[in-house]
C-alpha cells in the first residue's frame, strides 16, 4: 500500500498526526495494532491536560509552564521541545475543542484546576460524563478525532503488528508489519513514517497501561537505527485504586485536600517531602512503595487515599466521575504501578528523529519530560507533537517526488529459518520478563539487580532467535516478544549506566 504519510498508532498522537497530515496531502494511512481510537493508553487516561490558555490567568504564563516542566525534569529536558510544547499547548487545546472534544466548563470557559508540580491553575479535564466505563474515559477524547479521521478520508488499517521501518540509503522508504488475523504481510511504501505507538507498560507486571502497549515504537526505532534517550526514567503512578473499580487515580484531588495515610491512619507524606501530597509523582510513588515495604501498608499491599477533607460539593463538581465511582466512600486503597515512559525516541522540536523521514510523537518520543513528568503534560504532549509531526511529515512528503522501491526481505525480529532449535513457551517467557522488570527495574534499583535483569533478557533473546517457529501465530508472538525484550533491555541498561538517583530513577547504593 502506498502512502504520502504513514502513521503507526491509533491513540491521541496518531490521530492528531493523521488529521493534520490529511489537511495537507491526500494519501494518509494510519495503521494500528488494535482499533483506532479504541485501544492503547489514551482511552485509559484520566483526561487531564495541562496548558496555559491565556497569559496572566492565576498569574500563569508560558514561561512558568516551561519552568515547572524543566524543574520536574531535573533540567535534563530537551529545552527546545519544552518551549515548543508550552507555546503550542493553547493552539492544540483549541484544535481539540474545534474537533468536538468536550471539556469541563465553568462560567462559559474551560475549567482550570491546580495539580501537583504546577505552580498555577492550568489543569484542564476532558468531560467524560457520556462515557459509561470508568476504565475508558479517554474515549471522550479519541472518538471525536476518529470521526474527523474518517471524514478526511484517512485510510485506517487495523490489527497489524508493525515490525520494521524500511530504509534506502538512510532515508525512510516504507514500513512492514504482520496481520494479526490473517497470514498476510503488509508492506507500505512511503517517504514519511510517524511512530505514535505509546509507551511500554506491557513490559512491566503491574501497570496502569493498556495490555497492548508494549514499547513497539521504541523497538521499531532501534531496529531502524534511530537513537533513544532517557529510557531509565520510568514513572510509576503513586495511586492506582485496587478496586472496585480498579482505576488510575488523578492526582488533582490532592490540590483540593485529599491526603495519603498508612494502615495506622498516619498522614505519612510529611516524612517524605515538605510539599507533602503536592510533591511530584516520583516522590509520592516512592513514599507509597516504602510505606508498603516497611509493613505499614494494608492487607491488599496498598495505602489509603483519603478524600474526607474535600467538601462534597467540590467532589461532585470538579471530580464528578470519581465522585460517582466512590459511591459515598471517602477512603480507598491505592498502590503504585508503572505508568509512563519519560524517555523514548530522540527527536527535535518538530518530532524529527536522526533518520530522514522518521518521526516520533507522544509517549513514543523522548526529551520533553527529562527525568520526571508533570501531571497533564502527557496528553497535551501527544496533541501538540502529533499535530506538529503530522504537518511536517506531510510537507516533507510533498517535496519528495518519488519513493524508491521498497526492499522488504530483511529477516523479522527473532526469526531464524523456522526449523532449528526448540519450541519455546512464549507466554511463560513474557510473564517472567514482566516480573523481572517489576522487581529489578522498578521504583528502587541497584546495580546487581539491574545486571541480572540485563543478563536474563539477553539470554531470552538468544533462546528466542534460535527457537522453532511452527505457524503464523507463533511468528506473531515471537516478533512481539522480541520487541518487548529489546525495550526491556534498553530500559535496564540505561538504568544500569546512570549511577546517581535523579527524578524517577532511584538507585540504592551498590
Amino acid at each position: 500500500m502506498d502512502a504520502d504519510v504513514l502513521i503507526i498508532g491509533g491513540g491521541l498522537a496518531g490521530l492528531m498526526s493523521a488529521i493534520e497530515a490529511a489537511r495537507i496531502v491526500r494519501n494518509v494511512v494510519l495503521v494500528t495494532k488494535g482499533l483506532a481510537g479504541k485501544s492503547g493508553n489514551t482511552i485509559m487516561s484520566r483526561n487531564g491536560m495541562a496548558a496555559v490558555l491565556e497569559e496572566g490567568y492565576d498569574g500563569d504564563s508560558v514561561e512558568k509552564h516551561v519552568e515547572d516542566t524543566v524543574k520536574a525534569g531535573k533540567q535534563i529536558n530537551n529545552i527546545n521541545m519544552v518551549e515548543v510544547f508550552a507555546k503550542t499547548a493553547c493552539e492544540a487545546i483549541k484544535r481539540l475543542v474545534d474537533l468536538g472534544v468536550p471539556f469541563l466548563m465553568e462560567n462559559g470557559s474551560l475549567l482550570r484546576k491546580g495539580s501537583p508540580g504546577h505552580s498555577c491553575k492550568r489543569f484542564l479535564t476532558v468531560d467524560s460524563s457520556a462515557v459509561r466505563s470508568p476504565q475508558t474515559k479517554g474515549l471522550a477524547l479519541t472518538l471525536p478525532l476518529v470521526r474527523e479521521v474518517v471524514r478526511l478520508g484517512v485510510r485506517v488499517v487495523e490489527g497489524v503488528l508493525m515490525t520494521d521501518v524500511l530504509k534506502h540509503e538512510d532515508q525512510v522508504v516504507g514500513a512492514r508489519g504482520l496481520d494479526r488475523k490473517k497470514e498476510k504481510i503488509w508492506v507500505f511504501r512511503t517517504s514519511s513514517v510517524i511512530l505514535a505507538c505509546g509507551g511500554a507498560g506491557g513490559v512491566y507486571f503491574l501497570s496502569t497501561n493498556s495490555a497492548d502497549v508494549t514499547g513497539d515504537g521504541y523497538a521499531l526505532a532501534l531496529r531502524a537505527g534511530a537513537g533513544l534517550r532517557d529510557m531509565e526514567f520510568v514513572q510509576f503512578h503513586p495511586a492506582v485504586a485496587l478496586g472496585p473499580p480498579r482505576m488510575v487515580m488523578s492526582t488533582a484531588p490532592f490540590a483540593d485536600g485529599a491526603v495519603l495515610r498508612n494502615k495506622y491512619g498516619e498522614r505519612y507524606m510529611v516524612h517524605y517531602s515538605p510539599d507533602m501530597e503536592m510533591a511530584t509523582r516520583d516522590v509520592m510513588a516512592r513514599a507509597n512503595f516504602n510505606e508498603i515495604n516497611a509493613g505499614r501498608g494494608t492487607e491488599q499491599v496498598s495505602v489509603y487515599m483519603d478524600f474526607t477533607a474535600i467538601p462534597e460539593e467540590v467532589m461532585s463538581k470538579n471530580y464528578s466521575d470519581l465522585y460517582s465511582c466512590l459511591k459515598g466512600r471517602q477512603v480507598i486503597e491505592v498502590a503504585p504501578a508503572m505508568h509512563f515512559m519519560m524517555g523514548g525516541v530522540a527527536v527535535d522540536g518538530m518530532g524529527r528523529t536522526d533518520i530522514d523521514g522518521l518521526y516520533a510523537a507522544g509517549e513514543t518520543a523522548g526529551g520533553l519530560h527529562g527525568a520526571n513528568r508533570l501531571a497533564g503534560n502527557a496528553l497535551t504532549e501527544a496533541a501538540v507533537f502529533g499535530m506538529i509531526a503530522g504537518r511536517d511529515a506531510a510537507q516533507r512528503a510533498k517535496r519528495i517526488k518519488a519513493v524508491p522501491k521498497v526492499i522488504s526481505d530483511r529477516p523479522l525480529f527473532g526469526q531464524n529459518n523456522g526449523t532449528k532449535g526448540s519450541t519455546l513457551n512464549v507466554s511463560e517467557i513474557r510473564k517472567t520478563v514482566r516480573k523481572i522488570m517489576g522487581k529489578k527495574v522498578a521504583l528502587v534499583r541497584n546495580g546487581a539487580e539491574l545486571e541480572e535483569a540485563v543478563s536474563v533478557i539477553k539470554d531470552f533473546k538468544k533462546q528466542l532467535f534460535n527457537s522453532n517457529i511452527r505457524d503464523w501465530n507463533e511468528l506473531l508472538e515471537h516478533c512481539q516478544l522480541f520487541m518487548m525484550l529489546d525495550v526491556g533491555e534498553a530500559i535496564a541498561e540505561a538504568a544500569l549506566k546512570r549511577k546517581e538517583s535523579l527524578g524517577a530513577h532511584y538507585r540504592e547504593e551498590d
